[in-house]
């Protein structure tokens, strides 16, 4: 009796050990989440922050229900009586003015958008970016944007935004390139939504 207990620990053990190393060698795949990369002319920058102000959805035909807002940041934003407030801490801001096709009014597409401005040749009916600003080495004090070196969209002989999406997380891919300036950058990870009262 005393020899079957003993051989009963050892098979325990061995098994105990075995589903420890099992599980050791196909670790779960955490995907990283709430990072990325601002890259202008070789500079890097982190961003660790994505918000989105989504499509208005309502029945206002003054309101253009293809629009829609995403903001990429190494802070907080939060929106107080539909003015953006952004964190002291920040020090890079991407604010992309995104337009879905005309045949997707009130959603954000997961596609790639291209910069329209009088550089390029973008249908206005695609999915577009416009007026879009590239920000760095920024200055806020209570909240209100005092200085920063910008860039815009508007300037950019090339350029477009991909966004994907799955089981809550965004991976946003950008490029804008002219003559002068190449900037690059991804995030992944969660946009929290700024409830802007239409």
């Amino acid at each position: 009796m005393r020899k079957q207990k003993l051989i009963f620990k050892l098979l325990t053990s061995i098994i105990l050990f075995s589903s420890c190393s099992k599980s050791d060698d196909n670790p779960i795949n955490n995907i990283p989440t709430n990072s990325g990369k601002l890259i202008v002319n070789g500079i890097e920058k982190n961003l660790t922050k994505g918000f989105i102000k989504p499509n208005y959805t309502g029945t206002d035909v003054t309101y253009d229900k293809r629009s829609f807002y995403l903001i990429l940041t190494n802070d907080e934003v939060t929106i107080q009586n539909n003015n953006f407030i952004y964190s002291d801490k920040i020090t890079q801001l991407i604010d992309f003015n995104m337009y879905c096709s005309s045949l997707n009014p009130g959603s954000v597409q997961y596609t790639t958008y291209n910069v329209k401005n009088s550089h390029t040749n973008v249908n206005f009916n695609d999915p577009f970016i416009d007026h879009t600003g590239i920000n760095t080495n920024v200055v806020i004090k209570n909240g209100a944007l005092v200085s920063r070196t910008s860039l815009s969209s508007d300037d950019m002989t090339s350029g477009q935004t991909s966004i994907s999406y799955n089981n809550g997380i965004y991976t946003i891919n950008f490029s804008f390139s002219n003559a002068q300036n190449t900037i690059t950058g991804t995030y992944t990870g969660t946009l929290t939504t700024l409830n802007y009262q239409y």
